[in-house]
């Protein structure tokens, strides 16, 4: 059977120096700080325990699972390296052993169980998960999510190009290919809103323009907005657009 070599590590060199010529940063290989890791555990004294924990923090390994999906226009994973400090080499993390090999209990039994593949070409599941596993609890009744399994009220339903209906889910995110033009509408139905009731400053019916003193027209008075703030559909709207904007 043929042995394996270790590789040597590469000799420390100097990266960087100050203007007196003395070092400033060194880079060293991780096998000459574990043995001098080694050795400090010989060492008395609070200044070589002091170094030691600064080596073992260096040492720690983390989980470095990164998603196979590459990004948006990027030759880069989507999702990771992730990073989280685990026990040993080649191990993931909690969130990161899925899917569960048989027989292993959820540590998130009331997170939806889909994957995450083609999501991640969406920033916004790229910021809000662990690129792994959709982060999103279950619906009742059901093992997935809002968005992986949704009802039919769910659903975009913006009309296309070829008269059918937008048939992305809406669970959880709005739909990208539609959320900016409802955006505009939204935004405009919100700043005309106190056109819908009267005015107490300058007595304009609902449907009417604000006017100044001399009767020209101007942007709503402060009254008028005051009146519409905190209304159910002032509140709908203000909702909605936040919700948009993910």
């Amino acid at each position: 059977m043929s042995r394996t070599i270790p590789t040597p590590p590469k000799p420390a060199r100097v990266i960087a120096r100050r203007r007196n010529g003395a070092a400033r940063r060194v880079e060293i290989s991780a096998q000459e700080v574990e043995e001098a890791f080694r050795l400090l555990q010989y060492v008395p004294g609070p200044e070589a325990r002091q170094l030691r924990g600064t080596f073992e923090a260096l040492l720690r390994p983390v989980c470095f699972w990164a998603s196979s999906r590459e990004g948006h226009h990027s030759g880069y994973p989507a999702w990771g390296p992730c990073g989280v400090v685990v026990s040993a080499p080649r191990q993931r993390c909690v969130e990161h052993q899925w899917p569960l090999p048989d027989g292993v209990p959820d540590p998130f039994p009331k997170r939806c169980t889909v994957t995450l593949d083609e999501e991640l070409n969406d920033s916004r599941w790229v910021e809000y998960s662990s690129g792994l596993r959709c982060p999103f609890k279950r619906r009742r009744g059901s093992e997935r999510c809002q968005h992986h399994d949704p009802r039919k009220r769910e659903l975009c339903s913006q009309p296309v190009g070829d008269g059918s209906r937008c048939t992305t889910a809406e669970g959880v995110f709005a739909c990208r290919s539609h959320r900016y033009a409802r955006l505009v509408d939204l935004k405009s139905e919100l700043v005309e809103l106190p056109l819908t009731v009267e005015c107490s400053y300058c007595v304009a019916a609902s449907g009417e323009t604000c006017t100044n003193r001399n009767g020209r027209a101007v942007a709503p008075h402060k009254k008028r907005v005051n009146a519409v703030q905190g209304s159910p559909r002032h509140q709908k709207l203000s909702d909605t657009i936040e919700w948009l904007l993910l």
